[in-house]
């Protein structure tokens, strides 16, 4: 089963991990089980060059799992084309939600964070996921999307985030509540 997912983009700087760091506190301590999945254009080295996972994945290995005592890091090549919702559904099927930050131009469900030092227009269309619009800027000074209401929450008003996001995913609080 795939877990209720919605994608946080916007541009670099935009503020995106900040409310990203804060929805999972939010939701964590409301008792759900929360995943996240962050996407980057650019390619990161996950593990030393010369360590023993390192080798396990120049010698073939597809995935290498390394595991500590209080974390474990999945290294696999992927496709570049799998979608954060097929990820979710490989990787993250036991969460009860999946906060996605980044790949924008996938089609799942979005929020955009647009910062006026940034940016004063979304990049994504409602047509891409568009959901609603978090933002320091004034609602009536954002784009207009005939056909579409596309809210506008405030930048720091976590609450009202989480609050849409269960109500747009039809969560309830992990007690049943």
């Amino acid at each position: 089963m795939k877990p209720p997912l919605i994608s946080l983009v916007g541009l670099s700087g935009s503020g995106k991990t900040t409310i990203v760091v804060k929805l999972v506190e939010h939701f964590a301590k409301a008792g759900f089980r929360v995943g996240t999945i962050k996407h980057s254009c650019h390619p990161h080295p996950l593990d030393a060059k010369g360590k023993d996972s390192w080798r396990h994945k120049e010698a073939g290995a597809e995935r290498t799992l390394f595991v500590g005592p209080e974390r474990m890091q999945l290294v696999a090549d992927v496709e570049s084309k799998q979608s954060p919702v097929e990820l979710a559904g490989d990787l993250l099927k036991d969460m009860e939600l999946v906060i996605v930050e980044g790949f924008l131009q996938s089609n799942t469900p979005k929020i955009e964070v647009v910062r006026s030092e940034r940016s004063l227009e979304p990049v994504s269309k409602p047509e891409n996921g568009l959901l609603a619009i978090v933002s320091d800027i004034a609602e009536e000074k954002l784009p207009d999307y005939p056909g579409h209401k596309i809210p506008c929450i405030g930048l720091n008003d976590i609450e009202a985030i989480a609050e849409f996001i269960k109500g747009h995913l039809g969560m309830e609080k992990p007690d049943g509540g």
